[in-house]
This record gives C-alpha cells, sequence and structure tokens, in this order.
C-alpha cells in the first residue's frame, strides 16, 4: 500500500470537512468555540462553510457526484483536501479547531456504536476497529498495566506535511468526548504527542485541561487503570450493534482486505524481533509461497513492507530524542549500524547523523516530505 491507494471511503472523509452539520452559523460563537481571536471572523466562517464541494473534490483529484457512497479515495488526495482548508484559512492548527467542533453526534453512527459500549474499554476497541478500516494510515489501541491506562494513536504511514492535521483533530475530538460522557469527573493524566512541540504548541493547552507532553514515545490520551472498566452512560447493546451495521451498510470499505496493510500492522507487534516471511506467512494463515505471490499482485515485496516499517520506527526514534545509531540498528535488526545507515539513507537521501542535525534545527517538515518523496520514488511503500 503506497498514498495513492484508493482505500479510504470519501464518505468517511468528509466527517471531517463538512462541519455544516456542527456549525452554527454566528461568528461570536465560532471564535469562543475555537478558542481562538479570529482577524476577520466572518470571513473565515464563510470560508469553513462556504468552500464550494465541486472544486474541493476536483483539486484534490477526486472524481464525486454527491449521492455516490461507493468512492475511496487515497492518502495523497486525503493530504490534497486537508491542504486546501488549512491554506484558505491560514490556520496550520486547523487540526485542533476542527477535532473541537466534532462531537458524537458529528462522528455518526461509528461515534454512536463506539459510546454505546457497556464499558470504555470496549468504546476505545471500537474505536480502534473502525479506524483500522476507515482511515488506515493510523493505527489506535488501548493499553492497561497496573499504573496507568492509555489510548494511542500512531501513524502506520508518513501524512506530511499534515501528520499534526490528524493526530490533533483526533486528540482533541477524543477528549472532548471522554470528558463529556464521564462528567468531567475524571480528570485525564496527560495528553502526550510523540513529536516535537510546534510553533502553535501554546495553542494546544488552551484545549487540553491536563499537562500536554510532546516528544514522548507515543501520542496518547493517558488517565488511570480504572477508566478501562467506567461504565459508559450510553451503553446499550442493541444500538452498539445496529449503529455498526447501518455505519458500514452506508460506507463501504475495503482496507481489511489490503494485504501489505495487514503485513505491516503484524510487523509493527514485532518491533525488533521481525519475523521471517515464512513466520509471517503462518500469522497471516496462508504460506510462505502464497504471501509471496499475493504481495507480488498487490505491487510489492515482504522486503519492501519491512522496510516501511523499519523506517518509520527510526524516525519516530529520532523523533522522541534518541540518538545512538547502534542503540536503533539493534533495535531495528540490522546486522550492524553501517548496514542500518546505508539502508536509512537509501530511504532518506539523508544519513542519520544528517537526519538528526536537521531536525534539530527545525527541519521536520523538510525531513517529512523527504521521506514522502522517497515513498513516491519507489523506495518505500
Amino acid at each position: 500500500m503506497d498514498i495513492d491507494t484508493k482505500c479510504i471511503p470519501l464518505g468517511h472523509i468528509q466527517t471531517y470537512f463538512d462541519l455544516r452539520r456542527a456549525l452554527i452559523p454566528d461568528a461570536n460563537w465560532l471564535e469562543k468555540r475555537s478558542q481562538h481571536v479570529m482577524h476577520n471572523p466572518h470571513e473565515i466562517l464563510e470560508a469553513i462553510i462556504g468552500i464550494d464541494q465541486h472544486d474541493f473534490y476536483r483539486n484534490a483529484g477526486i472524481d464525486y457526484r454527491p449521492g455516490d457512497s461507493g468512492v475511496f479515495i487515497s492518502v495523497r488526495q486525503v493530504l490534497a483536501l486537508v491542504d486546501q482548508a488549512v491554506r484558505a484559512l491560514d490556520m496550520p492548527y486547523l487540526g485542533l479547531a476542527m477535532g473541537n467542533l466534532m462531537t458524537i453526534t458529528h462522528h455518526g453512527m461509528a461515534g454512536m456504536a463506539a459510546v454505546s459500549q457497556p464499558t470504555l474499554r470496549g468504546c476505545l476497541e471500537t474505536v480502534a476497529r473502525f479506524c483500522t478500516e476507515l482511515f488506515p494510515p493510523l493505527e489506535m489501541y488501548g493499553r492497561v498495566d497496573v499504573e496507568e491506562a492509555s489510548f494511542c494513536i500512531e501513524q502506520t504511514m508518513v501524512l506530511a506535511p499534515y501528520t499534526h492535521f490528524f493526530l490533533e483533530l483526533n486528540m482533541v475530538s477524543f477528549y472532548n468526548i471522554f470528558t463529556h460522557l464521564t462528567g468531567g469527573e475524571h480528570p485525564l493524566t496527560s495528553v502526550d504527542f510523540s513529536y516535537p512541540e510546534p510553533a502553535w504548541g501554546h495553542i494546544y493547552r488552551r484545549y487540553f485541561k491536563c499537562p500536554v507532553n510532546f516528544g514522548m514515545a507515543e501520542t496518547r490520551l493517558v488517565g488511570p487503570p480504572s477508566l478501562a472498566d467506567y461504565e459508559m452512560p450510553l451503553a446499550n447493546r442493541l444500538m452498539a450493534m445496529s449503529a455498526e451495521k447501518t455505519l458500514f451498510e452506508n460506507i463501504p470499505t475495503r482496507a481489511i482486505r489490503l494485504l501489505p496493510l495487514r503485513l505491516r500492522r503484524l510487523l509493527v507487534r514485532y518491533y525488533g524481533a521481525f519475523p521471517s516471511l515464512e513466520a509471517a506467512a503462518s500469522d497471516l494463515g496462508m504460506s510462505g509461497r502464497t504471501l509471496r505471490r499475493r504481495l507480488a499482485d498487490e505491487g510489492t515485496t515482504y522486503q519492501r513492507e519491512l522496510d516501511a516499517v523499519r523506517q518509520k520506527m527510526a524516525m519516530d526514534y529520532f523523533a522522541r530524542g534518541g540518538a545512538s545509531v547502534t542503540e536503533l540498528s539493534l533495535l531495528l535488526g540490522f546486522a550492524d549500524s553501517s548496514a542500518f545507515a546505508k539502508a536509512f539513507r537509501r530511504w532518506t537521501g539523508l544519513s542519520p547523523t544528517e537526519y538528526q542535525e536537521q531536525q534539530r534545527h527545525g527541519g521536520e517538515g523538510l525531513l517529512l516530505q523527504q521521506a514522502v518523496l522517497a515513498v513516491e520514488s519507489g523506495v518505500v511503500e
């Protein structure tokens, strides 16, 4: 799977951008809701509500006709939609503002199916499952241990230059929904982001009423472990089943059938002790020969998918402040640091040292764009 694979239901992406369902046509309300003073709120409001749908989709190379529910789009096309919105509003932090506008209702049947689960654990498991189907470039998962519970979001492929947008939107939206469902009686411990603080980092603290940390190991919402068993106030098993049935009747999906995506998710779980092709095939319920053939049918190979996972893990390691090339080489299963350095230059066009140096000097956006160029050139799918 690459950035041109059409596996994202347009119907799902429309929940991001069709804010007319959630917006009250009043500039003062919008300013208060977004918690940002606008130079010309009337003009911005018009831009949000009045972007011509036909032009919006056409500019992203999407052939869309109202009422057509079977359209799938690629990551590249999603990024083109985000780019139009960010440029029209001149708001690099648009993900925060849009996420703050997205209520349970705005998430439609997906939101209803999630919040009507018996417990918060079940709610988050449902959200994670929907994410796999509706927006495969992101992966969501929950984790509970003795000291804390967390809900994590990470990208399974490069979303540059708008990585922040997708993480901001989902983190703010889920944070607000959690606060609403618990009546604000169970504050989270922290909200963590896996990337360095952006230029608009101070705006994050207007949206989250708990500590906000950047440069952390994962992007996640963190709270006490007891939250996992918190009983959902809207729990209704029949409603949950009905909502999910309606969701997938109206928004067809195809991500779960994409073998390269399934393989990448499998490899991520092995971190540092990657399986052989034969072992991975067994985990996926097929023979090594079948896996090799089916990957070839998708235009890729086991090694290319493994390299894609290694590249992402390497960038995550450096983004979190890791500096030891030797340590990272071992974590990623390379024979030595020189083998890793050679692979890293093939992925990004830079040596690990050059990459870290540019990152220290604020070159994150440039570096991510270089990663996209590597993907587009066919080095990494």
